[in-house]
């Protein structure tokens, strides 16, 4: 039986409605590219970063300002170019973000972004986002334990507040913080711990003496707590390998703008060498912590904690 097609004419139409579609769909792709000489001859570079995500980004009035923020004007200026700092809302994964910023674009309208920042350097997570080019690590987040000296004393450590003290530790609410809190010490100082739902919320009652540990990301700790005249020392505590607490943040590209990549990533390096990443952490009173090797790497976004996912599951 003759297939369609089957004649000359036929395989040409075949050929040409192929050649058309390919030829499309390149065009397609260059048209919404967006690689390094096409962000010079732009003369702008859109910078995506989250909303609500202090200290690294947020919108103040009609300004996005934060650490982030700020990182992504510091390289569109090494660039030559302006910065358009787009905020956007967190989706429910971090692969979400990935599409919705940069190669596929908001599913309710509006522009991809050049380069997403704050995106972690996750083995996994770069696997399966082969549309996107995740890299140029330029911080390394951790959690710690923030103690309050005068209240527990300069030695104190977790061990203070097992069963019996009359001392409270904040964390916040179903985050990896709180699971370990919970079974830490073989579950001593379960009873001990005050979990919020926001963080916020834990530093207020950090701050209001409701309790004398505060336990969350150091990048969190350190803004909250600045400018106030607390006499504090800091303790960074080992997670059991279920859990993380510790991970390395980088930016995402589209894949088919390596170039520019590669471009953002020489600049963070001259940014950390010249010092100005240091200056950009420390006017929001965080000290600057680079890009370390670390036995795992963890998801850590607006919206998501590196909570195993069997756990968040359960949580569900």
């Amino acid at each position: 039986m003759a297939t369609p097609f089957a004649d000359r004419s036929g395989r040409g139409l075949l050929a040409a409605v192929v050649a058309f579609t390919i030829a499309s769909i390149a065009l397609a792709v260059n048209a919404s590219a967006r690689p390094l000489d096409e962000v010079r001859e732009h003369g702008t570079l859109r910078v995506n970063v989250y909303t609500d995500f202090k200290p690294f980004s947020w919108v103040e009035g009609d300004k996005v300002v934060g650490i982030d923020a700020d990182i992504g004007r510091a390289i569109a200026k090494e660039l030559g170019v302006k910065a358009d700092i787009i905020a956007r809302g967190a989706g429910e994964e971090v692969d979400d973000d990935i599409r919705s910023n940069i190669w596929q674009g908001p599913r309710t309208g509006g522009v991809k972004g050049d380069v997403l920042m704050h995106v972690p350097l996750d083995r996994e997570l770069i696997a399966r986002n082969n549309l996107a080019a995740i890299s140029n690590g330029y911080y390394h987040e951790h959690v710690i334990l923030a103690l309050k000296s005068d209240v527990l004393g300069p030695d104190a450590s977790l061990t203070v507040f097992e069963d019996g003290s009359k001392h409270k530790l904040a964390c916040q609410f179903a985050t990896s913080t709180h699971y370990f809190l919970a079974f830490a010490r073989d579950g001593k100082i379960r009873n001990q711990v005050s979990p919020f739902v926001k963080f916020e919320s834990a530093a207020e009652n950090f701050l209001e003496g409701g309790s004398a540990g505060l336990m969350a990301r150091r990048a969190q700790i350190e803004y909250t707590l600045r400018g106030h005249n607390l006499k504090l020392h800091y303790q960074t505590l080992e997670f059991p390998a279920s859990l993380r607490s510790k991970w390395n943040v980088g930016t995402a590209v589209r894949e088919d703008s390596r170039d520019l990549g590669h471009a953002i990533g020489r600049i963070l390096r001259k940014l950390r060498s010249d010092g100005e990443l240091q200056k950009i952490f420390a006017n929001y009173g965080l000290t600057y912590h680079p890009p370390k090797r670390v036995e795992y790497e963890a998801i850590e976004r607006p919206g998501y904690d590196p909570l195993p996912l069997h756990l968040r599951k359960k949580q569900k």
